[in-house]
């Protein structure tokens, strides 16, 4: 790639987790004592400067070496001139249904990499199929996915996956427990918006992914004589402490079109990928439910979808706000997500295509780290657009829009996100 004037670009960084990318990207450089060449973008130069005056008497540092650069979804040209003078596009800028592929576009004209943190699968899925072509013709890497949605779920499979003899690993049930202090729980609209956006229009994913699947790969997914069984109702574990329910809109999609990577090139067994969310109490479990459920009715109609993005606070009792969560909430929170493997411990008996009886064996990933929605997901972005820069030999293809399990196996990015506190362990 040539020489750009920008390491690293973070394009939205005035939005709620635009600043946690850029304070989390400025103590990346103090952990690896490596300077790096870093630039803010948006549409505002004054939100911009205020930006850096903020984080600079934040953090006590002078920050005048970092660019400023204007740059807008609907402006074609400056998206072009920011990812001209970039290596790494941190994108930020959501819901990306809605302002994504322009930037994608941009990114590939001019040879530009780009990870962002959409856990939008139709959005995902679109820009596999439309663009790993062009972008694998022009090196460049366009990952998507990067943040909480879906580094742990996604590369945790993975971990278990290389963990288990290669063909070993039947499926993966992912537990997440989150800590929470008194302050409470608020989470960003921005969240909320990328929600709605993505599972508003349940007709038009299924029409994508038709596309994706037919378009992207030639071989179908084999299925197991052992079928992960998805338990709906709440239902008590040992094993994690607590009280289980499924998550309706979480990372299995992006987890299954990873296999479906692995298998097309890589020839290997899919594994089948289940997450669940788990609290403390069984009222805990039914509460949750019912606000998944009272959530999901309000998405579904178009008029209640812009009542709920326009007052948020009022519509969710104040869990989706337009200010976001505290400092002392964020402070406060934390996450355990535990990936518990199941396959076997012997090899296939000879000219046998799949096992003849059940797993035998449990093998676990934890990943553990501060906030998930802010903290964890700036670590996991930075990581992603870090192992590009400087892994990018190890990744597939010299380029393409891919998943981040497939994309970063052959990398170090478990290593690089312990490094920042976001730490996965192996046990057996």
């Amino acid at each position: 790639m040539a020489e750009k004037e920008f390491d690293f670009t973070v394009f939205g960084a005035t939005g709620y987790t635009g600043k946690y990318v850029f304070r989390n990207l400025l103590g990346w450089e103090d952990i690896e004592k490596k300077p790096r060449k870093i630039a803010i973008a948006g549409r505002n130069k004054d939100k911009l400067e205020s930006l850096l005056k903020e984080t600079a008497l934040q953090l006590d540092r002078n920050l005048d070496s970092i660019g400023v650069i204007i740059a807008e979804v609907n402006d074609e040209e400056s998206l072009l001139s920011m990812c001209e003078r970039s290596k790494v596009i941190l994108n930020v800028c959501g819901p990306y249904i809605l302002y994504g592929e322009q930037v994608v576009r941009a990114c590939i004209q001019k040879k530009a990499h780009m990870v962002d943190i959409s856990g939008e699968p139709q959005y995902l899925e679109d820009m596999q199929f439309k663009y790993h072509e062009a972008a694998k013709k022009a090196g460049v890497y366009i990952v998507g996915a990067c943040g909480y949605d879906a580094i742990p779920s996604d590369v945790g499979t993975d971990v278990l996956k290389q963990k288990f003899t290669p063909g070993r690993l039947n499926q993966v049930d992912a537990f997440v427990n989150g800590k929470f202090g008194s302050a409470g729980v608020t989470i960003n609209i921005g969240t909320l918006h990328s929600l709605a956006q993505a599972f508003g229009e349940f007709n038009q994913m299924l029409k994508i992914r038709e596309g994706y699947v037919k378009g992207m790969f030639k071989k179908n997914l084999p299925e197991s004589r052992y079928p992960a069984k998805i338990r709906y109702l709440p239902w008590w574990d040992d094993e994690v402490n607590g009280w289980c329910l499924p998550v309706p809109i979480g990372d299995r999609d992006i987890v299954k079109n990873s296999q479906r990577w692995f298998h097309e090139y890589n020839d290997e067994k899919p594994v089948q990928f289940e997450e669940y969310i788990v609290v403390p109490k069984l009222y805990h479990a039914l509460f949750l439910a019912l606000g998944m459920f009272y959530l999901t009715i309000l998405i579904y109609f178009n008029f209640t979808r812009k009542l709920l993005i326009k007052h948020p606070k009022i519509f969710t009792a104040g869990f989706f706000s337009k200010s976001g969560p505290t400092r002392k909430q964020l402070e406060e929170t934390s996450f355990t997500f535990t990936c518990v493997g199941k396959g076997w411990s012997e090899p296939l008996n000879e000219g046998d295509t799949d096992y003849k009886s059940p797993p035998n064996k449990i093998i676990k990933c934890r990943i553990s780290g501060p906030d998930p929605g802010y903290e964890t997901t700036s670590r996991c972005l930075i990581q992603s657009g870090l192992s590009i820069l400087d892994e990018g030999d190890k990744m597939p293809f010299d380029g393409g829009c891919i998943t981040p399990a497939f994309a970063f196996r052959g990398t170090t990015i478990r290593e690089r996100l312990t490094r920042h506190n976001v730490t996965f362990e192996i046990i057996e």
